[in-house]
């Protein structure tokens, strides 16, 4: 329930909590990146804790996609630790597939498996590039080594106390601390 709760539907994809905050809940999502049923989804690990959320829309709309960007285009080793990120998010993802679906990709959907085996983080082409700072936030959360979540998460920490999960308290308006 506290899953779809969270993320306002069902989650189709859902193979397990790859990360849950301080207060036992599901904070960054496990997804399955290719079923027949549902198709390719590059998004591995998926930010749901509505707090979090929250917190990182704050940020981009105060412009910091622009602002770690120019960082990636000015310095080199910040880059070089991104391009890292997104090559082993994309290992992982290729990990989680069977080598029967992976073999049947590249025969059939060549273009489905090339996304699942080359793309980044969130499905990013661009290896050099940020889609949003969600994904990279969960990418950190659960690696340690995305240096765009890692900056996001620098900003940013889990509150004192929260209950923005927990329906029964939301509906008495109980929020986290930090929101009230």
């Amino acid at each position: 329930m506290t899953i779809e709760y969270q993320l306002g539907r069902k989650a189709d994809n859902l193979l397990g909590i790859a990360v849950s905050c301080p207060f036992n809940k599901p904070a960054v999502l496990l997804t399955e990146p290719y079923s027949e049923e549902k198709g390719v989804f590059p998004t591995l690990y998926w930010l749901s804790c509505p707090y979090l959320v929250k917190e990182v829309a704050r940020l981009e709309d105060q412009g910091f996609v622009k602002k770690y960007s120019l960082l990636v285009k000015e310095d080199r080793a910040f880059r070089e630790a991104l391009v890292r990120s997104h090559q082993e998010y994309a290992r992982q993802r290729m990990d989680l597939l069977a080598a029967e679906v992976k073999e049947k990709l590249k025969a059939t959907s060549p273009a489905i498996y090339q996304v699942l085996r080359d793309s980044g983080v969130g499905g990013i082409q661009n290896l050099e590039g940020i889609k949003c700072l969600h994904v990279h936030l969960a990418d950190y959360l659960v690696n340690k080594k995305n240096p765009i979540g890692e900056k996001v998460w620098d900003l940013l920490d889990w509150p004192p106390d929260c209950h923005i999960c927990d329906w029964d308290k939301v509906k008495e308006g109980q929020k986290c601390e930090s929101e009230q």
